[in-house]
């Protein structure tokens, strides 16, 4: 099946999420965090922060892999809207750090410091995902514009792309646009696309 509109594609990829049992979430969660962490440790040193995202509604679950890092030394940042079709911020993230509610209802740090600098690695949220690793998200751009500004900027983050492995969809169903933004790896519970 073939899409022009890809709002239909990302209502299938969310009904797939929605279908994934408790202990199969749970145990894809588990597995990917632990692959996840040996890649990170792999590419990036301790003094690199990393730019990551906190899970909503069936998102994979990467609080653990955060909470593992964070005892590794690593800093970790999470995002913040503060205007429509802006770059993401990133705000300093630790295990005792307390939220806010942010722009859609997403958690937020609250009162934690400022990243002004580009991270060594980015942990973006995938809604579909091609084994050419073009994300599809949820349509509103704030991964693609916040790591093309990066990019711009002269930096290279890292870019991993975290997804089930029911995310994958091919690449007639999806094509790229421009300002997308490809992603260094994809992965997931079963599979590591580089």
């Amino acid at each position: 099946m073939t899409f022009t509109d890809y709002s239909r594609l990302r209502q299938i990829l969310k009904e797939k999420r929605k279908a994934l049992t408790i202990p199969k979430r749970q145990q894809d969660s588990d597995t990917l965090c632990a692959k996840a962490l040996s890649i990170i440790q792999q590419h990036i040193p301790p003094h690199k922060w990393i730019a990551a995202f906190w899970p909503i509604g069936d998102e994979m679950d990467i609080r653990p892999l955060l909470t593992s890092l964070d005892k590794l030394g690593y800093r970790i940042g999470l995002p913040s809207i503060k205007e429509k079709d802006s770059p993401l911020t990133f705000f300093a993230w630790s295990s005792n750090t307390e939220f806010k509610t942010g722009f859609f209802n997403i958690p937020e740090p609250n009162q934690s410091t400022l990243f002004t600098d580009a991270p060594g690695l980015v942990l973006t949220p995938v809604l579909g995902f091609t084994k050419t690793k073009d994300r599809l998200g949820y349509g509103k751009g704030y991964y693609d514009r916040t790591i093309a500004l990066w990019r711009q900027q002269g930096y290279s983050p890292f870019c991993i792309g975290i997804s089930w492995d029911e995310g994958l969809i091919d690449n007639k169903d999806y094509q790229a646009a421009p300002h997308d933004q490809t992603l260094d790896i994809i992965l997931t519970p079963s599979f590591i696309f580089t």
